[in-house]
């Protein structure tokens, strides 16, 4: 299958994904899309400005329609060993490593990276883009459902991400980071 092809199995609707472990892949249509996690209706993620964290998802959940954000909702399988509690406890320090999004190493995947490694086995050497995260979730059959809002007409429920490397998201993070500047 194609590396930047999501099978998307469900339209969004709020009440459908208050319950569980989400990557949520928000502005799907960019270059690259930002990514956070919402655990049990609870959103975080790293950003520009800093660290969302704890940001109750109905705000989230409310704003996608409302300002027609192209996402795509992932919903992990249940993790057998840990409690939704535990995992949301230990993103929100793995978000604390990082203050913000920069132009050197931290990017919105950056505490995902880690999170994915210690509780789902994914080396983070080997999560560069989200498309390696994607695979690697696919390739170990992690994904339970696929949520789509936004996305336009599909062809087969799949939508495709745009393609780019590592020096189109340095380019892109550098060109946010200007805007916060002005």
């Amino acid at each position: 299958m194609d590396a930047n092809a999501i099978h998307i199995q469900k339209d969004y609707k709020p009440e459908d994904v208050k319950k569980g472990i989400y990557l949520v892949l928000l502005y799907v249509n960019q270059i690259p899309p930002h990514i956070g996690l919402l655990i049990d209706n609870v959103y975080h993620s790293l950003t520009i400005k800093g660290q969302e964290l704890n940001i109750n998802g109905n705000v989230l959940l409310k704003n996608i329609p409302l300002r027609k954000i192209p996402t795509v909702f992932i919903k992990l399988k249940k993790h057998p060993v840990f409690s939704i509690n535990h995992l949301n406890e230990t993103f929100i320090e793995q978000v604390k490593q990082f203050d913000k999004v920069n132009d050197n190493t931290n990017t919105c995947l950056s505490p995902i990276r880690l999170f994915f490694d210690e509780f789902y086995a994914i080396p983070k050497e080997d999560i560069k883009l989200v498309f390696d995260l994607l695979a690697a979730l696919t390739t170990n059959d992690f994904i339970n459902t696929t949520y789509g809002a936004n996305l336009g007409a599909l062809k087969q429920n799949m939508y495709y991400l745009q393609s780019y490397n590592q020096d189109d998201l340095k380019r892109q993070i550098i060109k946010e980071l200007q805007k916060t500047k002005v």
